[in-house]
């Protein structure tokens, strides 16, 4: 599903990240492009498929192609596997 999401942790030497989605719930991803996404951006795409997925950025349109490991995560998952 299509979906809006915010960037809220980003390990750019592990190149994983996590976004909290709508719905409050986070997703867990490995970046698969070389420029680095930051905390606080914003990204649009599919949000709820596992795989390789490409986010566009909300403000600049520059598009981001990312690998979706996991959906539906509570916060302390995310955490915990980013640790």
């Amino acid at each position: 599903m299509q979906g809006l999401g915010t960037v809220e942790f980003a390990n750019a030497p592990m190149g994983r990240l996590a976004l909290r989605v709508m719905d409050g719930s986070y997703l867990l991803a490995e970046q698969l492009d070389v420029q680095p996404l930051r905390a606080g951006q914003e990204l649009f795409g599919e949000m709820e498929a596992i795989g390789t997925e490409i986010l566009t950025d909300r403000q600049s349109s520059i598009k981001y192609t990312v690998f979706i490991v996991a959906y539906g995560l509570s916060l302390e998952a995310v955490v915990q596997e980013l640790s």
